[in-house]
């Protein structure tokens, strides 16, 4: 179908589809990286085991594992909730219980086997609930905790959609440390936030309307820490239409440029049913 005939289907008439690939990169020994594609709850989910920690494989693949069970919960809430949903909605509060239900899994898990003591894991969800007309095409909530990252595509500009709760992005906040800085700074892989690693945890949730032909993908550090954001947006670009070629193309290239960390990519778009 062609790009022309792709912007005139009606919203009704579209799915949401994700592709995801992940790779243990060229330095790391295994992938701690988990990833969830859930088309049919309209449910996306990326992890990154915390590096360094036991157990990091056990946290994300637990917290991937949580959130899926969740799927059909989710799903059902606020259908018609299809325009800017707030982050005090129902969508929203169910996913604050999954990842909570999330982080308690993790921590009982850590408490029985020792081994997998201070394991933890990052996480980035997308949820779209779909519109019900062309005015309303569709909504997305977005929920992350740690530095595991959320953008949007759109119209061929990128926008990064969370901020990551690290120690150099607080620093950032605070007028300390200028973002190029940070880049190569040796605390910039430490979390001031992940599942796991408290009693309770606070996801920050935020909700986007979207519009025809956006694109949102979902990466942990393994590409963002080998690939500026404007370097992510000509991968997709040159990548083209294809999901898949896009996956593999950003995991490709962070590979190609020291493949230093898991790299793990989910990007999600409607296509016509």
């Amino acid at each position: 179908m062609s790009q022309e005939n792709r912007e005139h289907v009606p919203a009704s008439r579209v799915v949401w589809r994700g592709t995801g690939k992940t790779h243990k990169g060229l330095v790391r020994s295994t992938n701690q990286d988990a990833f969830a594609a859930l088309d049919q709850f309209n449910l996306w989910i990326v992890a990154d085991g915390m590096g360094g920690h036991a157990g990091g494989d056990v946290a994300s693949r637990t917290a991937v594992e949580t959130l899926s069970s969740w799927g059909p919960a989710i799903a059902q809430l606020d259908k018609t909730g299809h325009l800017n949903v707030p982050p005090q909605g129902k969508r929203a509060k169910t996913l604050r219980d999954a990842i909570q239900t999330a982080n308690e899994a993790i921590r009982q898990q850590a408490l029985t086997q020792p081994q997998l003591a201070n394991m933890g894991t990052t996480l980035v969800v997308v949820q779209i609930a779909p519109g019900l007309s062309d005015d309303a095409f569709a909504s997305a909530i977005i929920a992350h905790v740690g530095d595991s990252r959320a953008y949007l595509l759109r119209e061929r500009v990128l926008t990064q959609l969370t901020q990551d709760h690290s120690w150099v992005e607080e620093k950032i906040k605070q007028g300390v440390l200028s973002p190029q800085d940070a880049l190569a700074h040796p605390l910039r892989s430490v979390l001031t936030r992940a599942l796991g690693t408290e009693a309770a945890v606070e996801p920050d949730l935020s909700s986007y309307p979207l519009q025809r032909g956006d694109r949102i993908l979902l990466c942990t550090d393994g590409v963002t820490k080998m690939l500026s954001d404007g370097e992510i947006a000509e991968t997709l670009l040159r990548a083209g239409p294809s999901a898949e070629a896009a996956c593999d193309a950003l995991i490709a290239e962070a590979n190609r440029r020291g493949g230093q960390d898991n790299s793990t990519v989910l990007l999600v778009q409607a296509e016509p049913l």
